[in-house]
């Protein structure tokens, strides 16, 4: 049984879950997102607290993680062939590709032409280019 099966075996949210075993939420969180191994410690409260036999063969529930591949906003494809430019009211003109040529392979862009600037995000990992 996993820590999530438990949880909500006892009809508890995370909060009271965790507050049950003297632990932040964000722990259980990591848990049970696959985020975080279980600790020793935490097993150890939860066999006192819930008087359940658990050992560290007790696993968080597994992750899901999905293949990354980059994608674009529908009806971007091919963006340039559509003749799709984006202009600055500071001046200047960008196409799509031009963008993600400039911010390289992450996985999200905002893009801001009032600061001609586009946000990138790659995993926790975030930054700016300037477009013009």
């Amino acid at each position: 049984m996993d820590i999530r099966e438990l949880r909500k075996s006892k009809n508890l949210t995370q909060a009271a879950f965790a507050q049950a075993i003297d632990v932040k939420a964000s722990v259980i969180t990591a848990v049970e997102t696959g985020r975080k191994p279980i600790g020793e410690d935490v097993i150890a409260k939860i066999r006192e607290v819930f008087g359940v036999e658990v050992d560290s063969e007790v696993k968080s529930t597994p992750r899901k993680t999905a293949a990354k591949k980059r994608i674009r906003p529908s009806g971007m494809e091919d963006s340039t062939k559509k003749g799709l430019i984006i202009q600055s009211p500071l001046g200047g003109e960008i196409t799509p590709d031009e963008i993600l040529a400039k911010v390289g392979n992450v996985d999200v862009v905002y893009v801001r032409v009032d600061e001609n600037k586009a946000y990138w995000v790659k995993g926790k990992k975030s930054g700016a280019v300037d477009l013009w």
